[in-house]
């Protein structure tokens, strides 16, 4: 049976299986090399007497010349049999770090990752490790935070929540906390994933369940857009929140670029890609009061398995603008992802333009393989739309696109989401929109004046080029 020690240096406690007395270790915490002690084994208490059995009495006293009576013998009883399971030989590396795995050893020497024992319980043999890469203990399923760093815990593989959602595997664990797949045992065993809000802190906690529950509203409004997984429930018991929504079967559009050596995506699929995005964009740009999705990234874009269509994931940033003046020019959470993410929202007052800047810094980099570094990648596109031959001329108006909702001045972009949508249709760049008052041409960056002078807050049409 495993049992638990300390280590002789830093106290950390560890669990240690059956066998490895007298074995040496190291600490996973300070290092420390040291000889397994064997387990501490208590007294054994008094064997009580069977209920309806007497106990022996005592011998009665030896006459003289004669000899004391011999006890009964005992009833010895056959030893029972049975053919032990095969034991799996130990591991090569280390099934949590992938460190080498030593000879004879029972637990990593780099994490600390102790092997399954042979118990055949099962939940003494399961172990949820610490997603923290700087302490990676195993920690017992039941628990919900690190014994040793305090770090949230995965909830452990095979667990039942809300009888009915069976966790089959992490995906991903993030500060907010967890994402599983698991299965829904009411719906056929169909695939669903899981988000797990893990919050030690009480007044945290409802704060981060505010954003469970925008999230859950934004991805309801969002239902009749292709492009969004469906959702399915929001569960809320006691301090746990569990929000349900269609599984995802496909991998992020950065992680597939990196692992393609960075190289582009094809040219016809970005534009695609762009419009659906567009559409997504503009549904939310288009609630009353607006919704920001704020976090707009090649990470947050998932490629199908049928290496065409694409869903877009992680609306837990999308933030409403309020629905007066005043709390509209208040400043907000500050939420962006450094190289997407524009002046105004750097600085806490994004609005829906700010989204459009972050498309044009991901349709860059999915058309370049380089990640955007803001408004500087506009002016570095510029640079080269200046100069010969840098730019393939049936892509022109592509990378003047993208320069134009990179620039710094928020009032210098497209106005909606459905204005690029339409030049990336048309593959053409609009360039000037007529004065509401005199008529004549003026240059697109010139919109909001043009607006202003005719009292609309809608984007005039423009013309095409």
């Amino acid at each position: 049976m495993p049992y638990v020690i300390n280590c002789p240096s830093c106290k950390l406690q560890m669990q240690m299986a059956d066998g490895s007395a007298g074995k040496q270790f190291r600490c996973p915490s300070c290092k420390t090399a040291f000889v397994a002690p064997p387990p501490f084994t208590p007294a054994p208490a008094p064997v009580p007497t069977p209920a309806g059995v007497s106990a022996p009495a005592s011998q009665p006293p030896v006459r003289p010349g004669t000899s004391p009576a011999s006890p009964p013998a005992p009833t010895v009883k056959p030893p029972v049999t049975s053919t032990p399971a095969a034991k799996a030989g130990p591991p090569s590396s280390c099934p949590s770090c992938s460190a080498k795995w030593l000879e004879g050893a029972v637990s990593c020497m780099d994490c600390g990752y102790l092997l399954p024992t042979d118990s055949g319980n099962e939940a003494e043999e399961a172990v949820v490790i610490c997603p923290n890469t700087a302490c990676g203990t195993a920690n017992s399923p039941t628990l919900r935070y690190c014994t040793r760093c305090t770090t949230p815990l995965p909830t452990a593989p095979g667990t039942i929540l809300h009888g009915r959602y069976k966790v089959r595997k992490l995906l991903a664990m993030g500060g907010f906390g967890a994402v599983y797949l698991a299965e829904d045992a009411k719906n056929g065993n169909k695939e669903v994933a899981i988000k797990d809000m893990i919050c030690a802190d009480p007044a945290e906690f409802a704060i981060r369940l505010n954003f469970f529950r925008r999230e859950a509203e934004i991805l309801r409004s969002l239902s009749n857009v292709s492009i969004v997984p469906r959702f399915i429930d929001l569960i809320e018991q006691d301090k746990t929140a569990h929000l349900i929504m269609e599984f995802i079967r496909g991998q992020d559009l950065l992680k597939l670029q990196d692992a393609n050596n960075k190289q582009p995506f094809p040219f016809e699929q970005i534009l695609e890609w762009g419009k659906a995005i567009c559409d997504v964009l503009q549904h939310m740009h288009s609630q009353t009061p607006p919704l920001v999705h704020r976090d707009l990234k090649p990470e947050n874009v998932m490629l199908l398995e049928d290496k065409r269509s694409i869903k877009m994931i992680d609306f837990g940033t999308a933030r409403d603008l309020g629905k007066t003046a005043k709390e509209q020019m208040k400043a907000k959470t500050r939420v962006y992802t450094e190289g997407y993410a524009p002046p105004e929202q750097i600085i806490g007052k994004p609005e829906p333009r700010s989204d459009l800047f972050a498309l044009a810094g991901t349709m860059y980099q999915l058309a370049t393989g380089r990640e955007p570094e803001g408004a500087s990648t506009g002016r570095e596109i510029e640079a080269m739309l200046a100069e010969a031959n840098t730019i393939s001329t049936d892509q022109r108006w592509f990378y003047e696109l993208i320069k134009i909702n990179l620039a710094e001045d928020i009032n210098d972009r497209y106005h909606t989401a459905a204005d690029i949508k339409r030049d990336l249709e048309r593959k053409s760049v609009t360039r000037e929109i007529p004065c509401p008052q005199c008529r004549k041409g003026r240059p697109a960056s010139a919109q909001t004046v043009a607006i202003a002078a005719a009292g609309r807050t809608e984007r005039p049409r423009l013309h095409p080029t």
